[in-house]
């Protein structure tokens, strides 16, 4: 299949992750954020499929990332459990605490979100994520979402590709959205694959790439890699 968009450091991808897996060669890492079922408006895919076809389809992808690469994933928090415990038994959880919250309402209210490693970080880090901020925060969020309602945060995946590859290693997002992985990669001088079903964020995406410069729309929080 023709890439929607490439130059030497991306190469992406206008299509279902499942149909463009076997055509990819082992990859250095994958880090996706996969959608969570909650019923957002991805626009061309369903995110509110039945609960059953929704954890076969997961199942299905986190297999052929599995047979990639070790494999970052985030987790929706009412799935923690099934991910760890079905999909990644072995894996470590991080967690990335949340620095402000919006109106609660009575009931348990999450201040975390939490994400899956497998395989070894490169160098000695904590496995409780501070100081980022995160989409949810209201005013303390900053980064521009490109009006994806799932967007995740630049700096969380800057620090995930700084610790789970190296200079020139290739990583790969099955679910890019409007590219933020592939951003981050490029600004790393990392090499990216990244795939995504809807061809109005991958505009979006191939219009980051273009940029020559670095995308620094998450740092004005200070936070470091």
């Amino acid at each position: 299949m023709k890439p929607y968009y490439q130059d030497d450091a991306v190469t992406l991808y206008n299509a279902d992750c499942q149909d463009i897996f076997p055509m990819l060669d082992n990859v250095d890492a994958v880090i996706t954020d996969p959608p969570y079922n909650v019923g957002k408006d991805y626009e061309v895919a369903s995110d509110a499929l039945p609960e059953e076809e929704y954890h076969a389809l997961m199942e299905s992808i986190i297999q052929s990332c599995k047979e990639l690469s070790d494999v970052q994933v985030w987790v929706a928090p009412r799935y923690k459990m099934p991910f760890w415990s079905n999909q990644f038994p072995s894996a470590h959880l991080v967690v990335v605490r949340r620095g402000a919250s919006g109106a609660l309402r009575a009931g348990w209210s999450d201040q975390f979100e939490t994400i899956l490693f497998t395989g070894r970080p490169n160098k000695t880090v904590s496995d409780l994520w501070e100081n980022i901020r995160l989409k949810g925060e209201g005013y303390f969020f900053r980064e521009k979402t490109y009006g994806h309602p799932g967007y995740t945060p630049y700096r969380i995946l800057t620090k995930s590709i700084a610790l789970m590859t190296d200079s020139q290693e290739t990583v790969l997002d099955p679910f890019c959205g409007t590219g933020t992985t592939l951003r981050a990669a490029k600004d790393l001088n990392r090499k990216a694959i990244g795939i995504e079903i809807n061809e109005r964020y991958c505009e979006i995406a191939a219009n980051r790439m273009s940029q020559q410069v670095l995308d620094l729309e998450g740092t004005q929080n200070g936070n470091s890699y």
